[in-house]
């Protein structure tokens, strides 16, 4: 990292700046730039399940257009100038913007530990993302709980200004996000998580 503190948190209406490592202690979560693989097999099947389903049509182009569209942003491991604040005891803390985001303007990779998705243990994982490569579902998952990118702090809307964008890079598939609308300072950014994880979790009391 070229900045030695890029890491940015909001307490008391004062923005503070820490340290990879101050971060990690502070909020007791593993800061990982890029995707990391549980195992090194699991890496080379999904290469090989990228390869198939590119000629089985299960890629789409956008997939492969928007990997190509934000490969430097995606190896740079660009980090947005956001800042983490604590909304509650429900919602936990969050992700805001601290300056303008124009529309479709490039926030992150979500990134985790790439791994076999374990339904009992995983139902009450709040910090899961399915890992799908195109129209193709697989049994692997994202798993952000521990280890992940500012990404994993962006909460839940039904009118969500950020958007999720899987696509192809590298052999891989990377999960990005990106605003789908003006953001102004000091927002916070949302997504909609869906009706799947929902189905066993209680709704926040505007979803009812």
């Amino acid at each position: 990292m070229k900045n030695k503190y890029p890491f940015k948190i909001k307490r008391d209406n004062k923005i503070f700046l820490y340290t990879k490592k101050e971060f990690e202690n502070l909020l007791e979560i593993e800061y990982l730039p890029t995707l990391k693989f549980e195992k090194d097999v699991i890496l080379k099947k999904i290469n090989k399940i990228c390869i198939k389903a590119g000629k089985d049509g299960l890629l789409t182009k956008e997939n492969i257009w928007f990997g190509t569209y934000y490969e430097k942003e995606i190896k740079s491991h660009f980090i947005p100038d956001v800042y983490i604040k604590w909304i509650d005891s429900v919602k936990e803390h969050g992700l805001f913007a601290n300056k303008d985001f124009s529309n479709r303007a490039f926030l992150g990779e979500y990134t985790g530990v790439v791994r076999k998705y374990r339904k009992i243990m995983d139902d009450k994982n709040s910090y899961l993302f399915e890992y799908s490569i195109g129209y193709k579902k697989t049994s692997y998952t994202i798993d952000a709980r521990e280890k992940g990118s500012l990404i994993r702090f962006v909460n839940h809307s039904l009118t969500p200004n950020v958007t999720p964008l899987s696509v192809y890079l590298d052999g891989t598939i990377h999960l990005i996000f990106r605003t789908n609308k003006v953001i102004k300072k000091d927002e916070e950014l949302t997504y909609n998580y869906g009706p799947f994880y929902w189905k066993k979790r209680e709704k926040p009391m505007a979803d009812k």
